[in-house]
């Protein structure tokens, strides 16, 4: 196998003029974008979930005033149908 003329067949690459001033159409287009009703109906109960509170202050209130008065009891049975539901999962 014979190659020649290596730098002449790169010479292609750099002899084309550079193209400046030159604009594209279209470039100054500015992108736009919708958002539907339902998506903002999502977006907006989405911001609500975000910033409620995982944990309800009144139900733990009345739990730590049976447990505080002694009057907070679960069943045995309550508490294994607990257990069993969750390790059904």
């Amino acid at each position: 196998m014979k190659v020649t003329n290596v730098l002449g067949s790169y010479g292609i690459y750099t002899n084309k003029p550079a193209v400046s001033g030159k604009k594209i159409k279209n470039a100054e287009k500015k992108d736009d974008v919708a958002i539907s009703k339902n998506g903002r109906d999502f977006q907006f109960a989405f911001k609500a979930l975000l910033s409620a509170d995982d944990i309800r202050d009144d139900k733990v209130a009345q739990i730590k005033d049976k447990i505080d008065s002694g009057n907070y009891s679960v069943s045995a049975e309550d508490i294994a149908d607990k257990i069993l539901s969750q390790r059904m999962r």
